[in-house]
């Protein structure tokens, strides 16, 4: 397990799949930690066989190539989020700064992966970007960050063109599982996404309801350059943001865990977890769909570098807020904005995207 830290913010990441399993981020005298855990990974129990290893260590964040699939040999989400990651050597940055550099040991569909992590003093901020080299094919992608919030959290995102479900729910199973959306549907408004009894389901406060497994994928706006995600989680004391190429990543996926798997390792006791996987993925379109208005759907490798980059990270939940409503970038400052019209300003490598 390497330790990356800079004045103010600390992360934790374990070379085996490549997970970002733990950060830490001070401010105003007290430390937030709002990335999940899964409840096995400190309990020492045993695993059923079949678990794949990015479930063996379930948390925090970690990069999915492909997203959601599995291909022969490689378990679900790929190697980048199985296998092995190499190297770790990390540079003094301008300013007091730290990055940090890893290779994937196994190639992703024949192309060379590298994952840069940076930090900045006093930025409360993980930069990641990920470059492949070479390789074949289209391939979906994901950033798989999870938060866990048991006292609710309030989410707001860039504007979208709308959110689907996929076409079948992740729990078909009763006797396993259940999961309440309706599958498929599209919706409009994340306040009012249909159910399966016929009801609506307000999607924006999670905890929605209990007892459920559910996915839903929301599409950026065409067009837009930057987006992103936030999670204002007051009860439990944090403010979770996260922000991405859109162009790349073009899709939100919120896999809403909570308590909706029966079976082990889950034991209906991975509670009020909350994905936030900025996307490349079709998962959401019908079998033969087209991509719709063109969005993306996943990145095609080929000669030269594809280059993926995405920064997340915490701030304590600021007294009063109730719902972001905006998150604005300008210069090397990164400002987010309460319906109130309160603003919270904090310093951001504005170059990041451009570089």
């Amino acid at each position: 397990m390497d330790v990356i830290s800079a004045d103010g913010i600390s992360l934790r990441f374990n070379r085996e799949g490549g997970v970002i399993d733990d950060l830490a981020i001070e401010s105003g005298g007290q430390t937030i930690r709002p990335l999940h855990r899964a409840p096995w990974l400190d309990s020492g129990e045993t695993l059923p066989d079949g678990v794949a290893p990015v479930e063996q260590r379930l948390a925090g964040d970690f990069f999915c190539a492909p997203f959601a699939r599995s291909e022969p040999g490689v378990p679900i989400h790929g190697w980048s989020a199985n296998g092995d990651w190499e190297g770790g050597e990390q540079s003094a940055t301008a300013g007091g700064g730290v990055s940090a550099v890893y290779r994937l040991e196994q190639q992703v569909s024949g192309a060379r992966l590298e994952k840069a992590i940076a930090l900045r003093p006093g930025e409360p901020v993980v930069y990641q970007t990920h470059v492949f080299e070479g390789g074949t094919g289209r391939l979906p992608i994901a950033h798989h960050a999870m938060i866990r919030v048991p006292g609710s959290a309030r989410l707001s995102f860039s504007p979208k063109s709308g959110g689907r479900t996929m076409a079948a729910p992740p729990e078909t199973d009763p006797a396993r599982g259940r999961s309440i959306l309706s599958y498929p549907q599209s919706f409009t408004d994340l306040s009012a996404v249909r159910r399966d009894d016929g009801a609506m389901a307000d999607l924006g406060r999670y905890p929605f309801d209990h007892g459920h497994e559910d996915i839903v994928v929301l599409s950026e706006q065409p067009g837009r350059r930057i987006g992103w995600s936030a999670a204002l989680a007051a009860e439990d004391g944090f403010l979770f943001f996260a922000l991405k190429d859109a162009s790349v990543l073009p899709q939100t996926v919120l896999w809403m865990s909570n308590g909706g798997r029966r079976y082990a390792p889950w034991n209906s006791r991975h509670i009020a977890v909350l994905g936030i996987e900025e996307a490349a993925t079709g998962i959401h379109l019908q079998p033969g769909e087209d991509r719709p208005g063109g969005v993306a759907t996943d990145i095609e490798l080929g000669d030269g570098r594809k280059v993926v980059r995405y920064a997340f990270g915490a701030v304590p939940a600021p007294v009063g807020w109730s719902e972001v409503t905006d998150i604005e970038m300008s210069g090397d400052e990164l400002t987010i904005v309460d319906r109130s019209g309160e603003r919270l300003a904090l310093p951001f490598d504005g170059g990041f995207f451009t570089g």
